[in-house]
């Protein structure tokens, strides 16, 4: 299937497609999550093991559930337009961490090709550098990074619209809304600066 004004055009996001991955993957997993809440509360620490115990098991879906929403609001988040840029904040960090901004893209698209689930850019808190990471699952992840860019390589984000992930992850780089990307680093500098000295 596919949004363009004819079988000729490229695959395209629409609001459509947003909207149903919004309700089949994020909002399902926040009203699981809530479930588990609520069973954590109740579950048994007495009966602990490393192979299984009902709370071990709750904590790891609590961890997969909870990063899902956080991690498809940050990917809805930085999906905008054609016309978005990076500030020269940004691309200056792009640069000095990546060597370009097409090296980085190179890397970051490279990665999305061979992730099971997720592609973030991060801002390491600990090094104070940008790096790049995938996650196979939502549970996933690593300390002390903050995502600035995520993107969703689940088959459930592309197989509907896009015949490949290739032309899926072409599409998003083009339509990064940096805007969004360019908030998140000032706040994550100006907390960076704040914790420096801690970490």
């Amino acid at each position: 299937m596919r949004f363009g004004g004819n079988t000729n055009d490229p695959p395209k996001f629409s609001k459509e497609q947003l909207e149903e991955h919004n309700r089949l993957y994020p909002e399902v997993h926040a009203a699981k999550l809530k479930e588990i809440e609520a069973r954590l509360i109740r579950a048994d620490t007495t009966c602990v093991d490393p192979t299984y115990c009902p709370l071990r098991s709750l904590k790891k879906e609590q961890a997969y559930a909870l990063n899902s929403v956080r991690l498809h609001d940050l990917y809805f988040g930085n999906i905008g337009n054609e016309d978005s840029q990076p500030s020269a904040e940004v691309m200056s960090l792009l640069e000095r961490d990546f060597g370009s901004k097409q090296e980085w893209e190179k890397q970051f698209a490279g990665l999305a090709r061979c992730s099971r689930g997720w592609v973030v850019l991060g801002f390491d808190l600990k090094d104070g550098v940008l790096r790049n990471f995938f996650a196979d699952d939502h549970s996933e992840g690593v300390w002390s990074v903050l995502p600035l860019l995520v993107l969703d390589v689940y088959e459930h984000a592309y197989c509907k619209v896009f015949s490949t992930r290739d032309d899926y992850v072409d599409s998003f780089l083009k339509l990064v809304r940096w805007e969004a990307v360019n908030r998140r680093l000032k706040a994550v500098k100006e907390f960076y600066q704040s914790i420096a000295a801690i970490l």
